[in-house]
């Protein structure tokens, strides 16, 4: 009996390993569809130095285009939008399957970009998106049949399996990350909170202009290693965000559901989605330094409520978010496509 042709997969994405092939190497993503086994090959829209640019993400989609050309793909999974983007632009062969996974903004598009955007998406056959929330911004924002915006969970394995050796001490509550954050009002909330000790691992521009207390320690660009070592020895996690449209932080929020750490976090679309309030964590309105303080009152009075909020995090994210979510949405989705029909 012949053997079926393999589904030929193409992986484009910023990230500069020229090996990263998304779901290649994740334990379950070695399925068949309808007899046909999955192979993989990955390009990168990044330099080799690891910084991104309009000339880089040009000469990954022209990559693309010409191994296309030479050995036709099946599907092409593009990760985030403005590699979406170039690969409709230039990257794509019409008969070519086309899933945009991580399709996420910090901030919308406008004018030229989002009419150039919104022309290129309209050609993409499905979009993954993490928040039932983004499913309704981006149909309507981009003119993308809201069918084909499909809600994927944001699954992954746990950031780190152990702690490293990290730059902070003693007791303190953490906050990671840069993307769409509020870091005025977390350092607002450390004021009020002077006898404890926090500390933000964030980029430098969301500190630019703001007033530091004493109480808070800001530091930037650290080892992924070390970065989720102080989430992981941190009595809870802070995740302010910067107001409720916010669909950004999941990065971070599941992260540290992973490692069994209570958080506090805005009660943004994307947040609110993953984190449920008093069952898995503690939602706050954002913008509202005194809700978190109180919140963190809350855990310093009762040690209890940290690790109940931190136990039931786990739980969630080990049943729903993991890498094996993803692999599950991710056969469902060629059984569709490839499967027999």
């Amino acid at each position: 009996m012949t053997e079926k042709p393999p589904i030929r997969i193409a992986t484009i994405s910023d990230n500069p390993d020229p090996d990263w092939a998304w779901l290649s190497n994740v334990e379950g993503a070695y399925f068949k569809v309808a007899g046909r086994s999955l192979t993989w090959r990955s390009f990168s829209m990044a330099h080799s130095d690891g910084q991104r640019s309009g000339f880089s993400r040009l000469m990954g989609a022209r990559r693309l285009a010409g191994a296309g050309a030479e050995q036709a793909f099946d599907l092409i999974v593009s990760h985030g939008p403005w590699t979406t983007a170039w690969t409709e632009w230039i990257g794509r062969h019409r008969e070519t399957k086309h899933l945009a996974f991580s399709f996420n903004f910090t901030d919308l598009p406008a004018g030229p970009r989002k009419a150039l955007m919104s022309a290129a998406f309209r050609k993409v056959d499905a979009f993954a998106v993490f928040t039932e929330a983004e499913q309704a911004l981006y149909a309507d924002y981009f003119g993308i049949d809201q069918s084909r915006l499909l809600r994927a969970p944001w699954g992954v394995a746990p950031p780190i399996n152990t702690p490293v050796k990290h730059a902070i001490d003693g007791e303190y509550y953490a906050a990671l990350g840069g993307e769409a954050r509020d870091y005025h009002v977390l350092c607002d909330a450390a004021r009020l909170c002077p006898d404890l000790k926090f500390c933000a691992i964030a980029r430098p521009h969301n500190f630019y202009g703001l007033d530091v207390p004493q109480n808070l320690r800001v530091l930037f660009n650290l080892p992924i290693e070390e970065a989720w070592s102080i989430i992981w020895d941190a009595k809870a996690a802070l995740l302010p965000l910067r107001n409720r449209e916010t669909p950004c932080g999941l990065v971070t929020l599941v992260g540290a559901m992973h490692l069994g750490k209570a958080q506090i976090a805005a009660s943004a679309v994307g947040a609110s989605e993953y984190l449920r309030h008093e069952e898995t964590g503690l939602l706050v309105p954002p913008g509202d330094a005194e809700a978190i303080a109180a919140a963190i009152r809350r855990l310093e009075a009762d040690p209890s409520l940290a690790a109940r909020l931190g136990d039931a995090a786990r739980a969630e994210a080990a049943a729903h978010c993991s890498e094996a979510a993803t692999v599950a949405f991710f056969r469902e989705l060629m059984e569709s496509w490839f499967g027999e029909k």
